[in-house]
């Protein structure tokens, strides 16, 4: 095997490399599921478009007090094209929500949406683990917030 020079490439083809090592550990069967990353760049997207700051690791209420002082929940989930799933919430301790979507084969931001937490509470279905948001009903509601999350992503990825 020959060393990857990683602090040469872009993170574009970071996140391509991150996505084709993911999709062999599934293949191998080593892993069902995309790593966390996706998470964290979500997070990271909403610090971009919203401002604020990011609260200390491990706060499970909420993810970024934005500009406004607002506290800002941010669930991502990165799935194959086609496949649906839940967003779930540990609670609704906070101001707005935003439900970014990624395409696990490519890692491309497929739909970003915002929703503030009276509509949410509307949309949510109860569960053991906490209020369940369906994907069908995240990407149907809320705000659509896509193209500000695709421009921050291009930036992040040193795309456009």
């Amino acid at each position: 095997m020959t060393d990857l020079d990683l602090e040469a490439l872009p993170l574009s083809d970071l996140f391509d490399l991150h996505a084709r090592i993911q999709r062999e550990f599934g293949r191998r069967g080593v892993s069902r599921t995309s790593g966390a990353i996706q998470g964290e760049v979500g997070e990271g997207l909403a610090l971009a478009v919203y401002g604020g700051t990011l609260p200390p690791p491990g706060t499970r209420a909420y993810d970024l007090t934005d500009a406004q002082g607002r506290l800002v929940q941010v669930k991502t989930r990165t799935l194959p094209p086609g496949v649906s799933r839940m967003f779930q919430f540990d609670s609704l301790d906070f101001d707005l929500a935003v439900c970014i979507r990624f395409d696990r084969d490519n890692n491309e931001l497929d739909w970003a949406r915002e929703y503030e937490v009276e509509e949410l509470r509307s949309l949510v279905s109860p569960h053991a683990d906490g209020p369940r948001l369906p994907m069908g009903r995240a990407k149907a509601s809320g705000r659509d917030v896509t193209a500000t999350f695709r421009a921050a992503y291009d930036v992040l990825r040193g795309i456009g």
